[in-house]
């Protein structure tokens, strides 16, 4: 289960299993949220007026109703009307991507820097999830946004213990090897925490493993994978990743004729999309 480094890596993993108070936990509101936008008799008007509470909220649902995504002829006007373009159940989940910025959060003046450019590093890999996903018919694309964004749920806690090793948290390149060690474990036993479905748990669970593959059909791990590669291409740790072309989940997202080459030029001309969306689930 653990490479190198002396047992450390597992001593951490069961601090933090057999203590799940370090664990983030989901904002009380987005919980409440939740429970009314996915209520049956919640219509559009109390919804938008619920929306109307949080300004940030608000103006990211906009956003992501004017996105690619959802794109027509006639961009919505207002809040209801972008919430009848995109359903209540998809503005529950862009609720709960919005709200995880509060899991990031920290006092701890060694690690608040850190984890804001960890943040915007989850955001980038979720807004880009988000946009492949939106290209392939029978996926929603704000579930996709979510699971890209919960993929690193688990780097505030793991940053917190290692914090107490300073021989691997002063050192950049033992720090991130430490963290792809641990957030696909310690991932799962947050998201199992949450009671989040499995499909969910999964794209946890194959966070950088690049060369997973579950079969012929796309799922949204595949998705969230080739949104990570994305995101570290002119990164010093894209030079870490395979080559698009050995990875299974490139093979099978049917988006056209996609090459390596054509993959980039797409994401290359959404540059203005995902960088808005970035900055606005950023903060």
């Amino acid at each position: 289960m653990f490479v190198g480094t002396g047992g450390i890596y597992a001593d951490i993993y069961k601090s933090l299993a057999s203590n799940q108070s370090l664990f983030p936990s989901l904002p009380e509101t987005t919980i409440r949220l939740g429970a009314i936008l996915n209520d049956p008799n919640c219509d559009i008007p109390a919804a938008a007026k619920l929306l109307r509470t949080d300004p940030g909220l608000s103006a990211f649902i906009m956003r992501i109703a004017n996105s690619a995504g959802y794109m027509s002829r006639v961009p919505p006007k207002d809040l209801e009307s972008a919430l009848r373009r995109i359903g209540l159940v998809s503005a529950s989940r862009i609720a709960t991507t919005f709200a995880i910025r509060s899991s990031f959060e920290t006092s701890n003046q060694l690690l608040k820097q850190l984890l804001i450019m960890e943040y915007r590093k989850a955001t980038k890999v979720a807004v880009i999830s988000y946009l492949i996903a939106g290209k392939i018919r029978g996926y929603d694309a704000s579930k996709a946004m979510l699971a890209g964004l919960l993929q690193d749920i688990a780097l505030p806690p793991i940053l917190l213990r290692l914090a107490e090793r300073p021989e691997i948290f002063a050192d950049s390149q033992k720090r991130s090897h430490a963290i792809d060690q641990l957030a696909p474990l310690v991932g799962v036993l947050i998201l199992k925490n949450w009671k989040f479905d499995e499909d969910f748990i999964e794209v946890v669970r194959s966070r950088k493993a690049w060369l997973r593959d579950s079969g012929q059909s796309t799922d949204m791990s595949d998705i969230v994978l080739i949104a990570r590669m994305h995101s570290l291409i002119g990164t010093p740790a894209f030079m870490d990743c395979p080559s698009f072309q050995d990875v299974p989940a490139f093979h099978k997202l049917p988006v056209g004729e996609l090459t390596p080459e054509n993959s980039i030029k797409m994401l290359d001309s959404m540059h203005e999309e995902i960088d808005g969306l970035t900055k606005m689930l950023a903060g």
